[in-house]
């Protein structure tokens, strides 16, 4: 649905070039919610509003539904733009108007009568649960309340595609979740395709589909998200699981472990019904390894468990290794953290 082939985004500071986008490919799927995750400066802001020319990349193409939107004239734009609804982090909300105001502008010159309009307005209102504030202002609303007028807002045309501009940061921790309900339940009933910012991987976690990962312009990793959450592959991707799977605390504590010639600490990660395997039981019978858990958890990610545990294994290195590679046949991936036998 969309696409985005050799994307360079280039800014001019101070008299020097600063590269916001270097060379960025891929595609986002129809009806799929797409979180692009990275730190300040990572790209992200500048990613999201090249997809709707709000940002005009220096190079490359921006394909939606086949229309490459740059070979657009300005009122072929304005019209495909009206099928890309965008949620703000600050609301965006004209304090002088109301809340059936504020979701109607973007009808303005749409053709519809006055009755469809208000139509169209109630049925948007019920559905984002703020019938009741119809005639109320901004400054009337909660944080929570003045997101979902914008959400409301964004779907005035009826588009297919959302992009959403770090759409919950300035939202208290409950908040955060219910608008994030909203939004999957927008995906689900209205098959919405989303496109999301942010700098938390508990957002990624709670909605998403799939997972972009971006550092200084580039897309450092990218996939399904359950495959990212079990096997990241990049630094930067374990940093923002980090948050997730408390592995900060967990290296504060490994610290602390001492570590014999023979023994090795090991961290699993397995998905789905691996979760219920006893596993170390197993590797301790039949390989002659004794196995102590030193930390668990399991999360739960588009409905499938993925478990992360943390084991020491004490016996003679062959058996040691041949355990592991009886877990890696069996899709569970395994890093060794420490190692009695060498400094790691």
């Amino acid at each position: 649905m969309i696409q985005l082939r050799n994307i360079i985004k280039t800014y001019e500071s101070k008299g020097q070039s600063v590269e916001a986008l270097k060379e960025l490919s891929f595609d986002f799927k129809k009806g799929e919610i797409t979180g692009i995750i990275g730190y300040s400066g990572a790209g992200k802001s500048t990613l999201l509003r090249c997809i709707n020319l709000l940002e005009t990349p220096c190079s490359g193409e921006v394909l939606i539904d086949g229309v490459e939107l740059g070979s657009l004239n300005p009122k072929e734009l304005r019209e495909k733009r009206k099928k890309i609804g965008m949620i703000f982090q600050h609301f965006n909300l004209m304090r002088s108007r109301t809340v059936a105001k504020n979701i109607a502008y973007p009808l303005k010159g749409s053709g519809l009568s006055k009755a469809e309009i208000d139509e169209r307005v109630n049925s948007l209102l019920d559905l984002v649960g703020l019938k009741d504030k119809k005639s109320s202002y901004p400054s009337q609303l909660s944080g929570g309340q003045k997101q979902r007028v914008g959400i409301a807002r964004a779907l005035a045309n009826n588009p297919d595609i959302i992009l959403c501009d770090e759409a919950t940061s300035a939202l208290d921790p409950e908040t955060t979740v219910s608008i994030l309900k909203l939004l999957k339940k927008i995906n689900r009933e209205l098959g919405v395709t989303i496109v999301l910012i942010t700098h938390q991987m508990e957002v990624i976690k709670e909605i998403c589909d799939r997972v972009i990962v971006m550092e200084d312009g580039f897309v450092k990793e990218e996939g399904d998200v359950i495959d990212i959450f079990s096997r990241p592959k990049e630094p930067i991707t374990k940093r923002f699981l980090s948050s997730v799977f408390n592995s900060d605390k967990i290296n504060d504590y490994l610290n602390t472990v001492l570590v014999k010639a023979d023994e090795k600490i090991i961290k699993l990660a397995y998905v789905g019904s691996n979760t219920e395997e006893a596993y170390i039981s197993k590797i301790s019978r039949d390989y002659d390894v004794d196995g102590s858990i030193l930390f668990g958890n399991i999360e739960i990610i588009k409905e499938t468990p993925i478990g992360n545990l943390v084991v020491k294994l004490k016996g003679e290195e062959e058996n040691i290794q041949n355990s592991l590679d009886y877990l890696n046949k069996n899709n569970i991936y395994t890093e060794v953290l420490k190692d009695g036998r060498k400094a790691i």
